[in-house]
């Protein structure tokens, strides 16, 4: 077989892929040196790197990478000996791709004598979906030989064995030899390639997928390579070393292979010269030997090339000198933790590593202004979910505290894995072999549990998922200016409490501060703030300032007067909340302890509705006691009478004196806000606040998200009121996101007679 080709055609891609489709060719261009080396006439067809290869949407949520199909086959000789098509994990084995059938139909009409082989070309450093070589024969009958995993010593002498083969012959199916080591390889063969259109289908993914930003970028001239193959370590979710397990056992030591520095100089020099500006290393574990890290390091310094590094690094292996020569030349830190529970990660994961080095490697990183990017996963079998709870607080707290991203995974049992051999032994749901493994990492889990079905699972990331979000967003202000209040409710601390203004120069200070920081959202709140002198100057200073989301909590009763009511939606508010506790004025005002209360509030939500719509946002918040509990379809109903968009249901905390005398059980003000929610579903939204949301069971847009606030002037307590977490907590879905409840001695705290210094604190 001396005239042989080479194949590497457009891939079908879920726009949730993991790996690297855009440099799955490296295998390819691999062999096809390994094949010129040994004196065979190669021609290499490689569908990323022609004229015109690009990123096309295909139907729900796929992408087509590389050249169109027909422009690809066109430039394929019809005159080889021999063809070698690659064949990938983006091509979703066993089952039939449409791209790959239509190659291989494609070679069997216009070479109907020269035998085909289908061939990992396995690299290192792309996961292996290990379906069975009898399965892939089935699905692809046009081949003569299927070859796994690595390639180089097997494919030329599987060449040669097919020298008589006839149409008709049985598959020839071949598990292909690790390489005892990796000196001598010959260089791969980029000069076979157009680098320019690989470089052009490279810029035209990245302005294609619209992501917002990419943690390894790929434009501005990239090119992978590996220096190094395999992994010594034998984590339970890896595939690496796929020619070392049988049906996920180990049959033979897991080992890592390195490429000589000298080899690889050379290799880099070929790189520049080729117009590489920058390389992706897609070693399993770049960083696993210190001497043969550090020449790296010191190669791509001394050929002046940026470097990425997607499949991370071990953090013990990080040290302080690798920062430094990764600063301004690495776009992203990748490391992974996989576990946030020192017990999954040692018993489960069989991960020898101590989570105190990602810690420091997260301070060092941002002292020395590296990006970070640390990987845990949730859904492993054996992990308790207060485990699971533990890895979302680590992985947040390390996010919130060194500014690490931490990204959370579902634990994906990729077939010939220890995970999916532990999966299928303990009988656990297990999605299809024939399914595409991809998104199933970042969307949707693959694998159920004894710990959580697939269904908690997506509950706990999305609870994590919102704490993330409510970190990473600016603060809003929450303002404090007055403790007065002309109203007298039992269950409120703040205005039965000295009647006090707050301080207004801390306020304004705090607002100006916040909206450099990025702010747009304020909520002014008291007290009754419509009593507070500085109410209008502040209102003035925030739209100066570019506050476009402004609440005020208002009881609604000077709102009653038109003027007033004008005067406030001219000052720039945007939404107001006002209390309708009852539905009657004898109701509200056993509550608030002012008989004139409740027409007045009345006749302010309608005032305000009147003359704010359509912009203006109008709630009516109602505190669920013993007394309302019962009535909260009427409230309901006269809120929406008046023109209010929500109704917030109001848990009572412990604050007030007369609290614990009028307030209801949590799950009782859970089950009447999911029965009310759906009574006015379509007419009036519900929401319930003061309330942890496991009250709310699979009712998530009941309750308010995670929001991180600034609260200045409080001379109360309430921004200071202490969250506990109860047993229960420690295994709930929602624990990520919630801060448990008020603690029950909370009582009313001593008064402040100066206002609380600003600090950033999250509540839902």
């Amino acid at each position: 077989m001396k005239r042989v080709a080479v194949l590497f055609g457009p891939l079908d891609v879920s726009r949730d892929f993991i790996d690297y489709p855009y440099f799955a060719d490296l295998g390819a261009v691999q062999n096809a040196a390994v094949l010129r080396a040994e004196g065979r006439d190669v021609a290499l067809v490689d569908a990323l790197a022609m004229p015109g290869s690009t990123l096309r949407a295909r139907e729900a949520g796929r992408v087509e990478l590389g050249a169109p199909l027909d422009e690809w086959l066109a430039r394929v000789p019809p005159d080889r000996d021999a063809y070698v098509v690659a064949l990938t994990p983006f091509h979703r084995p066993p089952a039939r791709d449409p791209l790959l059938g239509e190659t291989l139909a494609h070679l069997r009409r216009v070479a109907p004598h020269a035998p085909v082989v289908l061939a990992d070309l396995y690299q290192s450093g792309q996961h292996v979906v290990d379906a069975p070589s009898e399965a892939l024969a089935v699905a692809y009958p046009e081949v003569a030989a299927i070859l796994r995993y690595e390639a180089e010593r097997d494919l030329g002498p599987l060449l040669d064995e097919l020298d008589g083969w006839r149409p008709g012959d049985a598959p020839r199916l071949r598990r292909g030899a690790d390489l005892e080591g990796l000196h001598g390889l010959p260089l791969p063969a980029w000069e076979l390639v157009d680098v320019p259109a690989y470089f052009a289908l490279h810029d035209a993914i990245v302005a294609g997928l619209g992501r917002p930003a990419w943690a390894f970028p790929i434009d501005g001239g990239s090119m992978p390579l590996v220096t190094t193959r395999g992994c010594p370590y034998r984590c339970v979710h890896c595939s690496s070393n796929p020619g070392t397990r049988v049906d996920g056992r180990q049959v033979a030591p897991k080992t890592q292979r390195r490429h000589a520095l000298a080899e690889l100089d050379a290799l880099l020099a070929k790189l520049c010269a080729l117009g590489a500006r920058r390389v992706h290393l897609l070693d399993e574990l770049v960083n696993v030997n210190e001497a043969h890290f550090d020449g790296v390091l010191e190669l791509l310094s001394r050929h002046g090339l940026s470097f990425e590094v997607p499949n991370g690094m071990r953090a013990d292996y990080v040290l302080p000198r690798h920062l430094r020569a990764m600063r301004g030349r690495l776009t992203t830190l990748s490391v992974s933790a996989e576990s946030g529970s020192p017990r999954v990660v040692a018993e489960v994961v069989h991960k020898q590593l101590d989570l105190a080095d990602v810690t420091r490697v997260a301070v060092d990183a941002r002292a020395l202004s590296v990006p970070m990017l640390v990987h845990f996963m949730i859904g492993l079998p054996g992990e308790r979910r207060e485990e699971i709870n533990e890895t979302l607080e680590v992985a947040a707290r390390l996010h919130e505290d060194t500014g690490a991203f931490s990204s959370v995974q579902f634990a994906t049992p990729l077939p010939g894995t220890a995970l999916a051999a532990r999966a299928r032994e303990a009988g656990r749901r297990v999605l299809p072999l024939i399914d595409d493994f991809g998104p199933h990492f970042q969307r949707s889990p693959s694998l159920e549990t004894e710990g959580a079905t697939l269904e908690e699972l997506v509950a706990f990331r999305a609870a994590y998922d919102e704490r993330v979000r409510a970190a990473d967003a600016a603060p809003a202000v929450r303002a404090w200016l007055t403790h007065r209040c002309n109203n007298r409710c039992s269950f409120c601390l703040v205005g039965t409490g000295p009647q006090l203004d707050g301080d207004e120069r801390a306020v304004l200070a705090t607002l100006r501060a916040a909206r450099r920081g990025g702010a747009r959202r304020l909520e002014v709140t008291g007290g009754e703030p419509t009593l507070a002198p500085s109410l209008f100057a502040l209102l003035a200073e925030a739209r100066r300032l570019g506050y476009d989301d402004v609440t005020l909590r208002t009881n609604g009763r000077r709102a009653s007067y038109e003027p007033f009511a004008r005067r406030l939606l001219d000052a720039g508010v945007t939404r107001v909340i006002v209390p309708l506790h009852g539905a009657d004025a004898e109701t509200h005002a056993w509550h608030v302890g002012v008989d004139e209360a409740f027409e007045q509030a009345r006749l302010g939500l309608s005032t305000l509705a009147r003359l704010g719509a359509p912009s203006l946002e109008l709630d009516v918040a109602c505190a669920v006691t013993r007394r309302t509990v019962g009535a909260l379809r009427e409230v309901a109903e006269l809120a929406r009478s008046l023109g209010a968009t929500a109704l917030r249901l109001e848990a009572l905390a412990s604050f007030g004196p007369s609290t614990s005398s009028v307030a209801v059980e949590p799950s009782s003000v859970g089950a009447r806000a999911i029965e009310l929610a759906d009574a006015m579903h379509g007419r009036l939204r519900v929401l319930v606040e003061n309330l942890p949301r496991c009250f709310v069971p699979g009712r998530p847009e009941l309750v308010a998200p995670r929001e991180r606030w600034v609260d200045v002037g409080d001379r109360s307590g309430v921004a200071l009121v202490r969250r506990v977490r109860r047993p229960a907590c420690e295994a709930c879905v929602h624990a990520a996101a919630c801060d448990g409840f008020v603690a029950d001695d909370q009582g009313a705290p001593t008064w402040r007679m100066s206002a609380v210094d600003a600090a950033p604190s999250a509540g839902q």
